[in-house]
């Protein structure tokens, strides 16, 4: 068996409403899908992660950088693989557009191994769980969305079934913002776990006040309060606040989280296969987490493919805690297959029992969002 071809294609979505978190502002859903095709009829799909205008510098690297790598592969040699992808492209880039290429072709290297094999790619990968517990992932901001409308987008969730949400911090006034998490909590109810997400946007003092300021509000975890490089400041606010402090999904590949975890900067570990090595390497990653006894709650935000990779991945690992569910209206998630998870009576996702990802792909719906 051997790999004959490595594409990737771009598909995007307009928002009618666009929003923001505390970073970017998101006007469209975009993911760059790749496949691997082999010489048995095989057809893995994966995933790579590209925000802020980088889907066609990430299709790029993929096609021209990464595909005459892995064509005439045997595409079973995944550890292999991803280590001639690593080291072949040492010299232009360690991060950023380059990991997210080499995530989505690892992605579907594992998605086309479990099809070859027969077998879902969580029993694969060790299988220690069928269900994963879920959380509803929302509160973005929106020019006219007000406090009264982001509390009841949450009861909104509780009524779906969630017991538990997180909602976007750090874009408004700080005190619009303690509001904020106050409606939330009141629509999720007090029995909930809620998490609150800065993406980066605050200091380490001021990420200390607004702990203070809502950790009445019985906080679950405190996602990303200071810049994921601020090593010291991280370990800083970790240090002088109650609620744990998850992060950092912008952070990639295990040296990045050895560097994070070490320096005592997080209770929890959030690597997203889609942007730090995929499968592969945040396997790595989950391993060195595990032995500083740090659970594993990937961030899962972009399309379809990335949701089955994290999931199964989760489903994985002994130390998994939450799959996060984005609640944004996002057809690339939605459309593109046919089977995306819904949570059951006690807020919880099962596994696919399908070959590989166990995706049930809608090509129709890939072709109409196809834009590269």
């Amino acid at each position: 068996m051997k790999i004959e071809s490595v594409t990737a294609e771009i598909l995007r979505y307009d928002l009618d409403r666009p929003m923001a978190d505390a970073q970017i502002d998101i006007g469209a859903r975009i993911i760059v899908l790749v496949r691997v095709r082999t010489s048995d009829g095989v057809e893995g799909i994966g995933e790579a992660g590209a925000f802020g205008g980088a889907e066609q510098t990430v299709k790029t690297i993929i096609e021209t950088q990464l595909a005459p790598l892995l064509i005439g592969e045997d595409p079973r040699m995944i550890e292999h693989l991803w280590v001639q992808m690593y080291q072949g492209t040492i010299q232009l880039g360690r991060r950023g557009a380059m990991l997210a290429a080499i995530s989505g072709a690892d992605i579907a290297l594992w998605d086309a191994l479990g099809k070859t094999l027969g077998a879902p790619l969580y029993l694969l990968l060790g299988g220690n769980a069928r269900t994963m517990p879920a959380y509803a992932s929302g509160g973005f901001y929106m020019p006219d969305k007000d406090v009264a409308e982001v509390g009841a987008e949450f009861a909104g969730y509780r009524e779906l079934g969630y017991r538990a949400g997180k909602m976007k911090i750090a874009g408004a006034d700080f005190n619009e913002d303690v509001e904020r998490v106050r409606a939330v909590r009141a629509g999720l109810g007090p029995d909930a776990d809620l998490m609150i997400d800065a993406n980066n946007q605050y200091g380490p003092r001021e990420a200390i006040r607004f702990a203070r300021a809502v950790e009445d509000q019985d906080i679950f975890w405190y996602e990303e309060p200071v810049p994921t490089d601020d090593l010291a400041g991280a370990r800083f606010v970790r240090e002088s606040i109650s609620m744990p402090v998850a992060g950092y999904e912008t952070e990639t590949s295990r040296w990045g989280f050895k560097a994070l975890i070490e320096a005592g900067a997080v209770d929890i570990v959030q690597a997203d296969t889609v942007w730090a090595g995929g499968i592969t390497e945040c396997r790595r990653i989950a391993a060195f987490a595990s032995a500083w006894n740090l659970p594993m709650a990937p961030h899962n935000f972009a399309g379809a493919v990335s949701g089955f990779a994290n999931l199964h991945l989760l489903a994985s690992l002994p130390g998994a805690m939450f799959f996060e569910m984005d609640q944004n209206p996002n057809p690339l998630r939605t459309e593109i297959v046919t089977n995306w998870p819904v949570i059951d009576a006690a807020s919880r996702v099962s596994l696919p029992e399908g070959v590989g990802l166990g995706m049930e792909i809608d090509e129709a719906a890939v072709a109409r969002y196809r834009v590269g």
